[in-house]
């Protein structure tokens, strides 16, 4: 990951189709669970800033994409950490661990079609966005003009490795003159990064100007390179999105065992089997092929819908700890009696907690209790 202020998508640990080796894995998770922290404190200090700016109704807009971008993000690494963890049970593990990385992530926010990219991509593209927002909130890291400048070039030549790279594996044939067009933007930002950097009198705004506009750019090309893709629904392509549902299948199941390992009573929900559907069409029936699609995507779904039921119950248990800690914390300062056996109702709710699987109903009435209690107390002070 690059040095940075600012959160930086790490590169992911192999191509597509290459199956990651342990060391690349495990330092592509590390990498990426800093990006998804420091990506959210970034956002939410974006949102602060936004509410109160000239440009706030086109801002949020922009923040409530890059939100919903991020939790994309984020449900992916959580299958890719649950299903990592089970890698070392054999070789099927790792296949899905690459599918998870390459496979699409459908966007919740706005035309999904259109915005169906693998995890390095929606990283790539969450970059993007919160750079474009920075520049037009004018959030700066204390770089000089000098070294923004530098590295504005460099960005603007990945931008432009990128672009060559989509036109070479076919991916935006339906659309030559959209990908003309910013080709010739880039060609306007360089010269324009040439006159500044030359410049006596430059700005850190003219860089910030300029940065908006490669972000900008770097964000329409990975949608129009995403949407010319989604849209070629051919066998090819039905395939690909098959690998990738039974690896998220497999991903969903992992994270189902973990939270019925981990908490009581946990989500019991059916995981549909993608191989049910059988084997992909040819492609000289073109509605049977189109039904096999409109299939895998009702199975995409239902597994959307079994990943957020069984990551909530994830997140409810870390909710229940967060809480614990934040009442020893209160008790610890309080020192004063109490008509109500507080630390003894702590202790019972950290037992709750802490049991394999967790009793999380009666840790959470414990802790409501508790929290109700001091809440009382504080509005009688």
């Amino acid at each position: 990951m690059r040095n940075s202020a600012f959160a930086v998508a790490p590169m992911p640990p192999t191509g597509p189709g290459d199956i990651p080796q342990d060391d690349t894995m495990d330092r592509y998770l590390a990498e990426l669970g800093r990006w998804r922290v420091r990506r959210e404190h970034e956002l939410r200090v974006l949102d602060e800033i936004t509410r109160t700016h000239d440009d706030r109704e086109d801002l949020n807009a922009h923040v409530t994409s890059s939100m919903a971008l991020w939790h994309a993000v984020v449900q992916r690494h959580d299958l890719l950490l649950a299903t990592w963890e089970d890698a070392g049970a054999g070789q099927g593990k790792r296949d899905w661990v690459a599918a998870l990385i390459w496979g699409l992530l459908e966007m919740p926010d706005g035309d999904a079609d259109a915005l169906s990219v693998p995890l390095p991509e929606a990283m790539r593209l969450s970059d993007a966005l919160a750079s474009s927002l920075r520049a037009r909130t004018g959030i700066e890291d204390g770089v000089g003009l000098a070294a923004r400048v530098a590295e504005l070039g460099k960005e603007s030549a990945r931008v432009r490795t990128r672009l060559d790279r989509a036109r070479d594996d076919g991916g935006t044939a339906a659309e030559p003159d959209v990908m003309a067009g910013l080709e010739q933007e880039l060609d306007e930002i360089d010269a324009q990064l040439a006159d500044l950097g030359g410049r006596q009198d430059g700005s850190v705004m003219e860089a910030g100007a300029l940065q908006a506009r490669l972000a900008q750019i770097d964000q329409r090309a990975i949608v129009t390179a995403a949407a010319e893709a989604h849209g070629r629904a051919d066998v090819e392509q039905a395939r690909a999105e098959q690998a990738h549902l039974v690896a998220k299948g497999e991903g969903v199941r992992s994270l189902a065992e973990r939270v019925l390992n981990t908490v009581y009573p946990a989500p019991r929900l059916g995981i549909p089997d993608v191989s049910a559907l059988g084997d992909v069409p040819r492609d000289d029936d073109p509605a049977e092929l189109a039904a096999y699609v409109a299939n895998l995507s009702r199975v995409g779904r239902a597994l959307d819908q079994a990943h957020a039921t069984y990551a909530a119950a994830l997140a409810e248990y870390a909710d229940l700890i967060d809480r614990a800690d934040r009442l020893a914390k209160t008790l610890a300062g309080c020192g004063a009696p109490t008509s109500v056996d507080l630390a003894g109702m702590l202790t019972s709710a950290k037992e709750a907690l802490h049991n394999q699987p967790a009793d999380v109903q009666r840790a959470a009435a414990l802790i409501a209790a508790q929290e109700a209690y001091l809440g009382q107390l504080r509005s009688q002070a």
